[in-house]
């Protein structure tokens, strides 16, 4: 008979936490969350559901030392334990006071966890993140990405563990290890990337979009067309004259034209060059690098040079779609 008045008082007790509280473990901001594998940290706030324990049965705030301190029970240790570790510590504690203690916790706020998602996205700030929460789903706590670039960049404190994936790499100091994941796979959902979870002061970054960054060659080669930087910052005049197939049989070599263009499109500086002493290595090759426009004359024809420079700064190379190669 008493088995059986427990068993009833446990059952209502349930419906009554469920009808305080609210079963839906998917929580979003400050909805309480009953998950036994999450992790109790400082300033989190929980709610207490206590059986016949009307004292302790209401919210309480995780002091900054990591202590819960309740009537009855006293002062216990709950930063570092799951909510089903500190279920059990406050039923166990409650035997004293109570036959066959019924006890549940819920995580009303994570307040010790934050995440802060800066850079190219929607909603960028500090999150206060649950136990297991992963780079995809936080990422889809910042609204996604705004404007981005290719990659994103996760950079965590050695301090709290190693970040486990390839290329992963530490400041000079030891004291931060971060990496670059492709944005494009980690928004899949999937995969080892998107599943990545996250700790406590991780910092996620957002590559902004960068403007496509050209350098042009035309004039007497077999295919004109652009080479645009990617991941390099600069590109040989050898490189860029290999993937536009070498010069023609017509190309005068030893007046090959090398113009900058800054960001705005204004010429700024014009340069001469013997491109064939640098093909016959007598003469050392030259780094170009966004803006640049290498313009190949046409042999025994003292205009063309004139006239091919003319539509390198009107519109037909530098805003050139044929993409020869990027780097």
């Amino acid at each position: 008979m008493k088995n059986l008045l427990v068993y009833l008082a446990a059952g209502a007790f349930v419906a009554t936490a469920v009808l305080a509280f609210g079963a839906d473990t998917s929580s979003g901001p400050g909805a309480p969350t009953h998950r036994p594998e999450a992790v109790i940290g400082p300033d989190d706030s929980v709610s207490i559901l206590a059986l016949n324990c009307d004292e302790i049965s209401k919210t309480w705030r995780i002091s900054s030392a990591g202590e819960l301190n309740l009537p009855m029970v006293g002062s216990v240790r709950a930063a570092g334990l799951t909510v089903q570790q500190l279920e059990d510590s406050l039923a166990d504690r409650l035997k004293k006071f109570v036959i066959e203690p019924q006890v549940t916790v819920f995580v009303t706020e994570f307040r010790s966890q934050p995440v802060t998602v800066a850079g190219a996205v929607e909603k960028p700030g500090v999150y206060q993140l649950e136990t297991g929460k992963t780079l995809f789903e936080v990422l889809v706590m910042a609204g996604g990405p705004k404007n981005a670039g290719l990659t994103v960049n996760l950079k965590r404190s050695t301090q709290q563990g190693e970040i486990p994936m390839p290329g992963t790499v530490l400041d000079k100091n030891g004291l931060y290890a971060s990496v670059d994941l492709d944005l494009k796979e980690v928004l899949e959902g999937r995969g080892s990337k998107a599943s990545l979870p996250l700790k406590s002061d991780d910092l996620v970054t957002v590559s902004g979009t960068r403007p496509a960054r050209f350098v042009h060659i035309a004039g007497e080669v077999n295919k004109p067309g652009s080479v645009e930087l990617v991941t390099q910052d600069v590109v040989s005049l050898m490189k860029v004259l290999a993937v536009a197939g070498g010069l023609t049989k017509d190309a005068k070599a030893s007046s090959t034209m090398i113009m900058h263009n800054n960001p705005n499109g204004v010429l700024t500086s014009t340069v001469f060059v013997n491109l064939g002493k640098i093909e016959q290595g007598k003469a050392r090759d030259l780094e170009l690098t966004d803006g640049d426009v290498v313009v190949v004359p046409t042999s025994g024809v003292k205009s063309t040079l004139h006239q091919a420079s003319g539509a390198a700064m009107s519109s037909g190379i530098y805003a050139a779609i044929n993409i020869l190669a990027r780097y």
